[in-house]
């Protein structure tokens, strides 16, 4: 269940910069002929946008090898944009040109080339901004937050039971990543809490988008999982903005206030933490603004590329807690599905948020 932590932490504020063409070098090329396992976040295959465009995708390799190298092409370029590591491409701001394109995602392992990964998708002209499921240029990004060594960790006193978490960072996941490791021991579906607060001096903002990587080695221990984001405005008022993937319902929830009280509502999108693939990387962006008055507008959420728009996503969800204001704090959350005792992991890679003011 929804509840608020409010240990203060700072992750170092970093904006990515565009990176330029560069021609890759130094790999064998040889005949892909392994099975690619590539995640492409944005664009996905049939959408249209406008530029500057927002590429993101995640690749582990193939055949079971870790990736040396991995970057994209755009139509019959013949240079590559290289990604920030052999896992990442994350470029907020890669001007295409209007018409019908074509990313080309390529990625190498010891053993060679993988097969490359394709999504095509229509630009419709340049502007400020993207689609609805889009990030705009002047989009503030607070780099990636795994990497903070200010995470706290506490049990979320709205859950039955007990719970005792811990974290490792970097932790190697079972696909080579390095990525935070989440660990809880609980009793009676109790739910553990993680949080870092990462920025401050953000109360003009009112959109967001939390943008993440999640694997489960298990899922059948995961009840329920949940994102949430809080800011606290210039009155002082903490806005929440919390998203959970709700096995106990089957759909996507998100939360709302009612006086002093929290409650989740269920908008038809189906999700469920058991039904996810074990050992996988599950690209997670959830979408959602909010006003001057404490009212949360919960735009879609993007699930392994595929985006699902909330129907009625407009409620108030907000609280005066005392905390600092211009506070932004994020949090991610598990609860264990067994009534008696359990063991939950779960790992993050590449956790960002971006926001910006309309």
């Amino acid at each position: 269940m929804m509840r608020i932590h409010w240990q203060l932490s700072r992750a170092l504020h970093c904006d990515l910069a565009l990176p330029l063409l560069a021609t890759l070098s130094g790999l064998v090329l040889s005949p892909a002929a392994f099975a690619s396992d590539i995640t492409v976040g944005s664009p996905v295959n049939g959408v249209s946008v406008t530029s500057p465009v927002l590429v993101r995708a995640h690749n582990i390799g193939c055949d079971g090898v870790p990736p040396s190298s991995f970057g994209y092409s755009i139509d019959n370029a013949t240079g590559l944009v290289l990604g920030e590591t052999a896992y990442d491409i994350d470029v907020t701001a890669q001007p295409i040109p209007a018409g019908t394109h074509t990313i080309h995602f390529k990625s190498w392992t010891s053993r060679g080339e993988c097969p490359t990964v394709n999504t095509t998708f229509t630009v419709g002209g340049t502007g400020g901004g993207a689609p609805t499921s889009g990030i705009p240029k002047g989009a503030i990004s607070s780099g990636d937050l795994d990497r903070s060594d200010r995470w706290n960790q506490e049990h979320d006193g709205g859950t039955p039971g007990k719970s005792r978490g811990s974290m490792v960072y970097p932790a190697t996941t079972p696909l080579y990543d390095d990525a935070r490791k989440f660990y809880m021991t609980y009793t009676d579906r109790a739910g553990e809490r993680w949080s870092d607060t990462f920025e401050g001096g953000t109360e003009a903002s009112n959109y967001f988008v939390v943008d993440t990587y999640v694997l489960l080695p298990n899922p059948s221990e995961v009840l329920n999982l949940e994102i949430d984001l809080n800011q606290v405005l210039a009155n002082g008022q903490t806005v929440i903005l919390s998203t959970q993937c709700a096995g106990t319902v089957g759909q996507w929830e998100y939360g709302y206030t009612v006086g002093k009280l929290d409650h989740w509502w269920a908008d038809g999108i189906k999700c469920n933490p058991r039904d996810w693939k074990a050992n996988v990387w599950h690209h997670i962006q959830i979408g959602e603004h909010r006003d001057a008055n404490g009212f949360v507008t919960h735009d879609y959420v993007i699930f392994d590329g595929v985006e699902s728009p909330f129907k009625n996503g407009t409620k108030e969800s907000a609280h005066f807690l005392g905390w600092g204001k211009g506070e932004l704090n994020v949090q991610f959350q598990i609860e264990g599905t067994s009534g008696g005792s359990g063991v939950v992991t779960a790992y993050i890679h590449n956790l960002t948020v971006y926001r910006w003011t309309k």
